[in-house]
């Protein structure tokens, strides 16, 4: 071959090499600052807007890089659609971003509108100290907000990645389609409030897979109008276990359906599967929910089906079907508290009967 030709070969193939590897936005380079003291939001949301504007490269979605090092982030809504396929965000395996302690709003960091997302590595520190301490006094002048908030978004993806000290939630997932969560951890301690791990509602076809939650609430909550789920292979401890619900609040409000629970290992928890409806009139139903191959150790309240949920103790009947939840082989480690035998504990509305129910447990 001759030299010639081995050129032109040579600047083909840098040609496409260039057309397929992903650009990417390092937020250093918009003038965030890794020194865990400026405020870097305005940096990151003008890294996200030129990755969520590239069209340049076919088969490749431009990245939002996060180096090593401690990033300040006062609030980050990072905002759709995007002109790109989706934009990966990229945050070192030593790169932390971090909240303000105190912060008055509903979330911290937002991704709305975001089809293709994909959230890789890194950790997000909520620094939810001072917030539950002011919540336990009852003197708070705010609200906390949820550490990672992704609504409205088609394709989503977050992998290893870890959540720490929310100040309440830690990851919402609210109206989005086809969502993976894999591979993540959620940390916090077992006596701070309202902290669900991973909180869904009115979405479809969600998988959380390999994943370690210990918190002080929830490790997952499935909320009104999801249906598809998917949970795997998942440690839950601290916390209060997995649960469908609440549901009923709101007449009209849409059920849950479509739910497997399989290779879950519950540690330490106050619950284990618990599926909890409002006392209160509705139509809505719970129906095809599947939990199988669990495992519980030192769990309060192993399996808890709740139809008079009335934290007010106020009479108001529920009206929420439960029908088609399948149990198979559940273990029960030290089944409740010592001296209490209880393994499971069904509260139904009279009318309102659990449909279908079969338990397998060993």
């Amino acid at each position: 071959m001759s030299s010639h030709r081995l050129l032109l070969l040579l600047v083909a193939f840098t040609a496409l090499l260039a057309l397929t590897t992903a650009a990417e936005y390092n937020v250093v380079d918009y003038g965030a600052r890794p020194d865990g003291g400026t405020d870097s939001a305005g940096a990151f949301l003008a890294a996200w807007g030129a990755a969520c504007n590239d069209t340049g490269r076919s088969g490749s979605r431009p990245v939002l890089r996060v180096p090593a090092g401690r990033f300040l982030l006062s609030q980050a809504y990072f905002k759709g659609p995007c002109r790109s396929a989706g934009v990966v965000v990229a945050i070192d395996n030593n790169g932390t971003v971090f909240a303000p302690p105190a912060l008055d709003s509903k979330a911290w960091i937002m991704f709305h509108h975001a089809d293709g997302l994909a959230i890789r590595g890194g950790t997000l520190d909520g620094q939810g100290q001072e917030y539950w301490a002011c919540k336990k006094v009852g003197n708070c002048t705010g609200q906390g907000p949820r550490t990672l908030d992704i609504s409205q978004s088609k394709g989503v993806s977050v992998k290893q990645l870890t959540l720490l000290n929310s100040k309440v939630f830690h990851m919402a997932i609210f109206d989005c389609t086809g969502v993976t969560v894999q591979g993540i951890q959620i940390i916090a301690p077992a006596n701070s409030p309202n902290t669900d791990g991973i909180h869904v509602s009115h979405s479809r076809h969600v998988s959380i897979l390999n994943t370690t939650i210990g918190t002080g609430d929830d490790c997952v909550s499935l909320g009104p109008g999801t249906s598809n789920v998917l949970i795997r292979d998942i440690e839950c401890g601290p916390g209060h276990g997995i649960s469908i619900g609440s549901l009923g609040w709101q007449d009209g409000e849409e059920g849950v359906r479509n739910v497997t629970v399989d290779r879950a290992v519950l540690t330490g928890t106050t619950n284990g599967l618990r599926i909890k409806t409002w006392a209160m009139p509705n139509s809505g139903s719970v129906t095809n929910v599947s939990f199988s191959r669990i495992t519980m150790n030192r769990v309060a309240n192993p399996i808890l089906v709740d139809q008079n949920y009335c934290p007010r103790k106020v009479d108001c009947p529920g009206n929420v079907q439960l029908g088609g939840a399948d149990q198979q082989h559940i273990i029960h480690g030290h089944r409740g508290h010592i001296g209490d035998a209880r393994c499971s504990e069904v509260q139904l509305q009279q009318h309102q009967p659990l449909q279908r129910d079969q338990a397998h447990e060993h």
